[in-house]
C-alpha cells in the first residue's frame, strides 16, 4: 500500500480530511495513477493512519479512516556511525531505517576516509530524503533524522548528556563480551530501556584513544563476532542484534 508523509506535528482525527503536498499529490496521481476511493496510509505526528483517497489532482486529499498500531520499536536506538565513504553512508541510512533505527549520527573519526566540507548542506538534505523514502517503503511511523555530521568530541559530550540507558561500542578488539550477551544482561537489569546507542567505526576502525574517550561516558565495548565486518555491515548487524533482543525481529 502506498504511504504518504504529511509532516504534521499534531495527531490526526478519524474522519478528518487532509491535503497532500504537491510532491505527494503528483506521485499519487501522475506516477501511480491512483483513483479516488483507493486506500493509502498516512505518516503524521509519529503515527500511522489508514486513509482513503477522496480527490486526485494538483493537490490530492485523503480522509482519515483509523489510527493503526505503531510499528516502532519500544526503545529508541541511535546509530552513531563513524563517517565512511559517502556512498556507503547512503546505503547504511536506508537499511538502518528499514531495521527500525530512531536516528543516525555520522561522526568524523581519526580513521575516517571521507570528509564533509564545512557549509556543504547538500549531503545532509539527500541523507534525510533517503531516510524518508525508506521509512515510507518500510511502513514506519517515524522518519529517522540524519543528524548533522559531528566530531567525536561533540558526540562524546552529547552521549554523556543524553543519559541513555546504554551506549554500546562495537570494537574488533573486544574478545569477551558479545553484543547479544550484553543485550541480555541489559534487559535483565532494565526490561524496558528507553534509549540506546550503538557506535560503529569507519573503514579503518575506532582508534584506541577514541575508545578511551567513549568509555569515559560509561559506554561499553562489545563484539560483533569472530569475523571482521565492513563498516556498512557492522552497523546493520549491530542493529539487527539489538532489535532481536528487544523482540522487534
Amino acid at each position: 500500500m502506498h504511504r504518504c508523509w504529511l509532516g504534521e506535528i499534531a495527531p490526526l482525527a478519524v474522519g478528518q480530511s487532509v491535503t497532500l503536498s504537491a510532491e505527494e499529490s503528483a506521485h499519487v496521481g501522475r506516477v501511480l495513477r491512483m483513483k479516488p476511493g483507493e486506500p493509502v496510509q498516512l505518516i503524521a505526528a509519529e503515527r500511522l493512519y489508514a486513509g482513503e483517497l477522496t480527490a486526485v489532482g494538483e493537490r490530492a486529499t485523503v480522509r482519515v479512516l483509523a489510527e493503526e498500531p505503531s510499528p516502532e520499536a519500544t526503545a529508541r536506538v541511535t546509530l552513531v556511525q563513524g563517517l565512511p565513504k559517502l556512498d556507503k553512508l547512503e546505503m547504511i541510512i536506508q537499511k538502518a531505517t528499514e531495521l527500525g533505527v530512531w536516528d543516525v549520527w555520522p561522526v568524523g573519526m581519526a580513521r575516517s576516509v571521507a570528509r564533509l566540507e564545512a557549509g556543504d548542506t547538500r549531503k545532509p538534505e539527500r541523507w534525510n530524503r533517503i531516510a524518508l523514502e525508506a521509512a515510507k517503503q518500510s511502513g514506519r511511523a517515524h522518519v529517522p533524522e540524519v543528524r548533522p555530521m559531528a566530531t567525536l568530541t561533540d558526540a562524546v559530550t552529547a552521549l554523556r548528556e543524553a543519559a541513555m540507558d546504554a551506549v554500546l561500542v562495537a570494537w574488533e578488539e573486544e574478545g569477551e563480551r558479545a553484543l547479544s550477551a550484553e543485550m541480555r544482561a541489559l534487559l535483565t537489569q532494565n526490561p524496558n530501556p528507553r534509549s540506546l546507542a550503538i557506535v560503529i567505526g569507519p573503514e579503518g576502525g575506532i582508534a584506541p584513544s577514541e575508545i578511551e574517550r567513549l568509555l569515559s561516558t560509561g559506554a561499553r565495548c562489545v563484539s560483533l563476532g569472530k569475523r571482521i565486518l565492513r563498516t556498512e555491515t557492522a552497523g546493520l548487524c549491530g542493529l539487527s542484534v539489538i532489535m532481536s533482543a528487544l523482540g522487534e525481529l
